[in-house]
């Protein structure tokens, strides 16, 4: 599967009920919709805003650094029925080897993961292909 490197659009277009982040590259935008707290979240991470204690995604990354681990990447790899479906990569030392577990989660919850842990985000080209858009189409360039 040949990933493609994106990043987090600093703004997020807020709904109703959901709101939008965008993943970018030179050309394409993916947007993705998740909850608002989720956006904040999101947001938050990439912001570097943090808080006397640590929220959700701050206490995960605590207690996987803590446990001798760290998220190496986050792949967004499948399109089902409209629903994004990613992996977290989380690299781990145990007995004496490095190793790495892949988790599934969230697209939204790796996207507030790797903003806090400055580890890349991907998007499989499949999933660019079929969900992505033009960047100049949503106004982003």
């Amino acid at each position: 599967m040949k990933l493609i490197k994106m990043e987090v659009y600093p703004a997020v277009a807020r709904g109703e009920k959901y709101s939008e982040i965008v993943l970018v590259n030179e050309n394409k935008a993916l947007p993705i919709y998740v909850s608002h707290n989720q956006a904040e979240s999101i947001m938050n991470g990439l912001n570097g805003i943090r808080f006397h204690r640590p929220l959700t995604h701050d206490l995960f990354i605590q207690v996987i650094n803590s446990m001798g681990g760290s998220i190496k990447k986050v792949v967004i790899d499948d399109l089902a029925e409209g629903i994004f479906l990613a992996k977290l990569y989380i690299e781990m030392e145990r007995d004496g080897k490095r190793e790495e577990i892949v988790l599934d989660a969230r697209p939204s919850d790796c996207i507030a993961l790797a903003v806090r842990e400055g580890c890349d985000i991907y998007v499989a080209e499949s999933v660019l292909e079929e969900a992505g858009r033009d960047k100049r189409e949503l106004g982003l360039d």
